[in-house]
């Protein structure tokens, strides 16, 4: 099963992170899971260790191959999923730091000079590594190095410094091609932030287009250029995906029947459930609760 878990704003609550030592990192298989629309604080170094991944961003969309990485920066909205390649799992190693990690305290020299020319440019937000160049390599070298320390004990020190290594060629890689950065839709983010924000605390009501443009202060109209601009989808095809991941993860974690499940997560009955569950999984609920968990039906 994922790790991954998010709260009702959808900021993903990353596990392992305290506040005396603000990193971690995590080993994700998603191969038959896709990573919902999120964004968090903290910032993320990654590579592909098997397979490959595709990361959509609400700028652009991008396919990362393995041993290739790529950098996501603060309170980026993205998901992730797995490129089918056969019987091969897509499997991420996740370092996720906040800032401070590197920065060690508020207006210290290493934020005001290393950190804000990044984490203050909305123009930057992923930042692809790929292995046929030298930077590339190169982070790649450093993010397997920090994740060989974390494997072990007492490396606190090393992994920072290997951090600290990998944030230079981050930057040398963002002077280098900064004229092919895209340039995010700063209005269009924020309006989709807040409503998928009241579909992640509503998703179990009854909702409308109404509801859900309201809550950006927009009109029903614009609420639909939003989604299909930025998500590529209409806010019930959101609106139904994000039932289906709720369901998934009942459907693991929990002994709740299924129609219940149903009821639960919006749909209006069973039986729609399960065609909607179907067409998205390529199973029935049952048949996907007996593949991932041992509870049964």
């Amino acid at each position: 099963m994922l790790d991954f878990h998010v709260d009702n704003n959808q900021v993903e609550k990353i596990s392992g992170l305290t506040v005396e030592y603000p990193y971690t990192m995590h080993e994700r298989d998603i191969t038959e899971f896709t990573v919902p629309w999120h964004w968090h604080e903290e910032l993320e170094l990654n590579y592909v260790k098997s397979g490959t991944l595709k990361v959509t961003s609400a700028t652009a969309e991008y396919v990362i191959r393995e041993n290739e990485a790529f950098f996501v920066n603060t309170n980026v909205m993205l998901t992730k999923e797995a490129v089918s390649t056969g019987d091969v799992h897509t499997v991420e190693i996740t370092h996720l730091f906040h800032p401070v990690f590197l920065s060690g305290h508020f207006q210290s020299l290493f934020e005001t000079k290393y950190l804000n020319p990044v984490l203050k440019n909305r123009g930057i937000e992923i930042v692809i590594f790929r292995d046929a160049t030298e930077n590339g390599r190169r982070m790649l070298s450093l993010l397997k190095e920090a994740e060989s320390l974390f494997r072990r004990e007492n490396c606190e020190f090393q992994i920072r410094n290997t951090l600290s290594s990998a944030w230079l060629v981050l930057m040398r890689e963002i002077r280098e091609n900064e004229t092919n950065l895209p340039t995010p839709t700063i209005a269009s983010q924020e309006r989709i932030r807040y409503m998928l924000t009241y579909i992640h605390q509503h998703y179990a009501e009854k909702i409308t287009l109404a509801d859900i443009a309201s809550s950006a202060a927009i009109g029903e109209r614009e609420a639909l250029r939003c989604f299909q601009k930025t998500l590529k989808r209409s806010p019930f095809d959101y609106l139904t995906e994000y039932r289906l991941s709720v369901a998934q993860k009942l459907l693991i974690e929990s002994d709740r029947q299924i129609t219940e499940i149903a009821f639960e997560t919006g749909f209006s009955d069973s039986a729609y459930f399960g065609k909607v569950f179907r067409k998205k999984f390529a199973m029935t609920p049952k048949a996907y609760r007996i593949r991932f968990s041992n509870t049964e039906a």
